[in-house]
């Protein structure tokens, strides 16, 4: 150290700017053996020197000689804090928490650095899709219902399921199992399951809802079989990733990837007649054969039944939310059939926007910021005869203050030939209580 001193003492003394660089090594070797850590020093063949080392200098130092390049540190080797650098070409004092650069390739991918794990769920890393993929995976199987006439097979349909219960209880599409030209829920024909390990089995419809287009199939296996968990579409956002998986054209274990591009696109957006139904809209490729099979989040559960897409364009598939299939599940557990309760009005749900330009046109629009407006009433419907008349706006429903349509459908459930209370409004604020009893729809379907 001493040595060290003495050397300096004489470069000061000749003040000549080639010997600034030496005195900077000498500083820099004097820290580090006060401190007792390593030194790396770098000669780039010009005479510079740069040291780095990951050691904490209390005292301040400023070197106005040195660029603001040579302060920072190439490589990672050393973390500079937000108050290494200063203007002047300055430092006050260098971190020693750190040897290393933030990973900011872990903070972009989601991941928490120990084999690609994902650091919270919904994070997106390397192996999100893949581990998705394989948790659900073994419980995709392929449908294949042989279609024949006097015993000649004319054809074949061809479709996807999840095994959603260890004993065999399969998720599909209706229209895969079940032949929609019948007046009546009749198999197609022989359904044969074939499972991703290869085992086959004979399937037998259980259930199913032409409406929602959803069935259940049983198969009977000696041991207990893989199964998928199901998870929660109301959690779903617009930009969340997704992975559909199934049989497209017989080909198992395909997977697919995109994103959530709408949670709740109406039947009507899509030209769909019948009852008021909800899809999930994804960007995934689907094609023929990946009816039936499931959506799913990056956690691994299910969040939706895959069921059509638009042939006249690409990135616009449609699955039915899982949520929906729950109830419809329950529906059939509990009925054998999805009981749906018919009031017989036309609804539209009211927003800001809707409102104002309804006060616009009639001074007498009821002062409102949320409800359903009921544009028109079928005659002889259970409405009709409740005393409902276009224009009303549902309040509440059944004691329950209602926003919109999926409300009221809520809080009608399968409650059929039971009266429910009504509080509707009307022109000039006239509030009207009325009691409704649902008839169900179309009970033979």
């Amino acid at each position: 150290m001493k040595n060290l001193l003495n050397r300096l003492f004489q470069l000061s003394q000749n003040g000549r700017p080639s010997d600034r660089k030496s005195i900077l090594r000498i500083v820099s070797l004097a820290a580090v053996t006060a401190t007792g850590t390593s030194l790396i020093g770098l000669d780039n063949g010009h005479g510079d020197f740069t040291a780095r080392q990951s050691v904490s200098i209390s005292p301040q130092f400023s070197f106005p000689w040195l660029t603001r390049e040579e302060l920072l540190p190439l490589g990672g080797e050393l973390a500079l804090d937000k108050t290494s650098w200063k203007p002047g070409n300055g430092f006050s004092r260098i971190s020693s928490g750190s040897n290393s650069l933030p990973d900011i390739k872990k903070e972009v991918s989601g991941e928490d650095g120990k084999e690609g794990r994902k650091c919270c769920p919904g994070c997106l890393g390397k192996d999100s899709i893949a581990s998705a993929a394989a948790l659900v995976g073994p419980a995709v199987v392929n449908i294949s219902v042989s279609q024949g006439y006097q015993g000649m097979i004319l054809g074949k349909s061809i479709g996807s399921g999840t095994i959603i219960d260890s004993d065999g209880t399969i998720l599909t599409c209706a229209h895969v199992v079940v032949d929609f030209q019948s007046t009546k829920k009749v198999s197609k024909g022989k359904v044969d399951v074939t499972l991703q390990d290869g085992r086959t089995f004979e399937g037998t419809v259980v259930n199913a809802d032409l409406h929602s287009d959803i069935a259940v199939v049983k198969i009977n296996s000696k041991t207990p079989l893989p199964a998928a968990k199901l998870g929660s579409s109301i959690k779903m956002r617009p930009g969340d990733w997704v992975v559909a998986m199934g049989c497209p054209l017989s080909l198992q274990n395909t997977v697919t990837a995109g994103i959530v591009s709408c949670v709740d696109r109406k039947s009507s957006d899509l030209g769909l007649g019948g009852i008021r139904r909800e899809y999930l809209q994804t960007d995934c490729a689907i094609n023929q054969g990946n009816s039936g099979g499931p959506l799913v989040n990056l956690d691994g559960e299910v969040v939706g039944v895959n069921i059509m897409k638009v042939y006249a364009a690409d990135g616009l598939s449609f699955a039915v939310p899982i949520d929906a299939v729950s109830k419809i599940i329950q529906h059939f557990k509990k009925n054998g059939r999805v009981v749906r309760p018919w009031l017989g009005l036309k609804m539209l749900d009211l927003n800001d926007m809707i409102v104002a330009q309804l006060k616009e046109r009639d001074i007498s629009f009821p002062n409102v910021n949320k409800g359903v407006l009921v544009p028109m009433v079928t005659p002889g419907s259970p409405a009709d005869r409740a005393g409902f008349c276009p224009g009303d706006i549902v309040v509440e429903f059944d004691d329950i203050p209602i926003a919109s349509i999926t409300e009221i459908i809520d809080a009608m459930g399968d409650k059929v030939g039971k009266p429910l209370k009504v509080v509707v409004k009307r022109g000039n604020n006239k509030v009207v209580n009325l009691t409704v009893v649902p008839e169900e729809a179309n009970p033979d379907s």
